[in-house]
């Protein structure tokens, strides 16, 4: 039953009070107007309660925004929301329409650093996030008591010659909920073996982050993805105020998973209040045997100022660094693979407690 506004409604209950369910929860269609963002198409999924978020079908059903109670969530970056047409393959390029967000998409053959591998120039973080998506469908409906807000598209990275991989992604959320998630299957339609890299980027940002803000997480072990972070590993867990000229640092996390094979990570502040009560959290649920490795990225520049926990198949060194390090997957010609991703606002202290109390036991 969806809980909405303190309480739980049957359907015969809710469908008594309102004319059209678009009233409580609902996905309205637009396109953004103006400037790089022109003619973008948007799901903007309205979920009741206060838990809001918006879809981007031009940018691989990415989520630029997302709120809880009208406290944004998550991080957006000083680039906008910029159409697929502006992407730039070069260097890190990539950064240009990086919006940062509730989630953006990184792969499908690519993530981290710009390299070259056997031959090919691959820039930053590959290109499936400015890849617009294919039979798009949208739809609302009732299954017994509970409300489904869905949505699926299919996002196509091929060439000529080359690869031919398919994103079938599908985003899903409850009315009276305070989550989504997120089930990708990628296919490989190509006559060969295909290298598969796949990470999301879910950013926190203010009023989210914060010196109050900390990380969430059992790690069975962390690892440095540079000197500059060897440097501050004793620190990765806590987050202060924006510092001018701050440079990024990352580490890599073995999450321990669960019994069931589920692995949690959320960034929190129990320094924020609301009228629903003392503290926010942004938290991520996804399987171990799907995504073996949470990246973690700590941004605290001026205007910059964000924390990321990636759940990947990789690291951020580039292709050729996997290949090299023996950790490159792969995908075979037929063959598909399938994510798993969800992520919920945790709303006051008693609710960041109890994901704490969820957390399993690890080393680190």
């Amino acid at each position: 039953m969806p809980h909405l506004y303190g309480r739980r409604w049957t359907r015969a209950e809710t469908l008594a009070a309102v004319g059209d369910m678009a009233q409580v929860a609902g996905i309205r269609e637009s396109r953004l107007v103006g400037g790089r963002a022109d003619g973008v198409r948007a799901l903007d999924f309205t979920c009741g309660d206060g838990f809001r978020f918006t879809a981007l079908p031009d940018r691989c059903l990415d989520i630029p925004f997302a709120e809880y109670a009208g406290a944004p969530l998550a991080w957006v970056s000083r680039t906008g929301i910029a159409a697929p047409q502006y992407y730039d393959s070069v260097g890190e390029g990539w950064l240009r329409t990086f919006f940062g967000g509730l989630l953006t998409t990184c792969g499908l053959r690519q993530v981290g650093v710009p390299c070259v591998d056997e031959g090919e120039t691959l820039g930053l973080h590959g290109r499936i996030s400015t890849t617009p998506a294919e039979d798009l469908s949208i739809e609302t409906r009732w299954e017994g008591d509970e409300y489904l807000l869905q949505a699926r598209g299919t996002m196509r990275e091929a060439t000529v010659y080359g690869e031919d991989l398919r994103l079938s992604r599908e985003i899903s959320a409850w009315a009276g909920a305070r989550s989504l998630v997120v089930r990708d299957r990628v296919e490989n339609r190509g006559a060969s073996a295909s290298p598969l890299m796949i990470l999301y980027h879910v950013n926190a940002g203010f009023p989210l982050l914060g010196p109050d803000a900390q990380l969430l997480v059992a790690s069975r072990d962390v690892q440095p993805k540079d000197e500059r972070s060897a440097r501050s590993i004793k620190t990765h867990r806590r987050f202060g105020a924006p510092l001018p000229g701050w440079q990024e640092v990352n580490w890599w996390h073995d999450a321990q998973p669960d019994p069931d094979g589920y692995c949690v990570a959320a960034i929190v502040n129990e320094g924020l209040s609301f009228p629903f009560g003392k503290g926010l959290g942004l938290a991520l649920r996804w399987r171990g045997d799907q995504l073996n490795t949470l990246v973690q990225w700590k941004q605290l520049g001026h205007g910059d100022y964000a924390v990321a926990i990636e759940p990947a198949n990789c690291h951020t060194l580039g292709r050729a660094w996997e290949r090299a390090n023996g950790s490159l997957q792969y995908l075979e010609p037929g063959e598909t693979r399938e994510f798993e991703v969800e992520i919920s606002a945790l709303a006051g202290v008693d609710e960041i407690r109890a994901f704490e109390a969820r957390l399993p036991l690890a080393g680190t």
